[in-house]
């Protein structure tokens, strides 16, 4: 297993890097594909309950090229 290299990193910057990698490991753990492959309807079907599992923002956003590029080459 690699080894980070923390000396000389103050005790609450070490302390954060250690809660932040349980939080990935949980995560990745948690996340793991099933033992087998999933089918193309097996992958859709859970990344819509993933979806819809995060809150809905009543917002516009103007995705157009024109405004994605606005001011830029002039």
């Amino acid at each position: 297993m690699p080894v980070i290299d923390v000396s000389g990193l103050p005790e609450a910057v070490v302390s954060d890097l250690q809660r932040l990698v349980e939080t990935i490991r949980k995560g990745v753990a948690h996340s793991a594909l099933p033992a087998r492959e999933e089918t193309a309807q097996e992958w859709i079907a859970r990344l819509r309950v993933w979806t819809e599992s995060h809150p809905r923002r009543q917002i516009e956003i103007d995705d157009s090229r024109e405004s994605i590029y606005e001011g830029r080459g002039e």
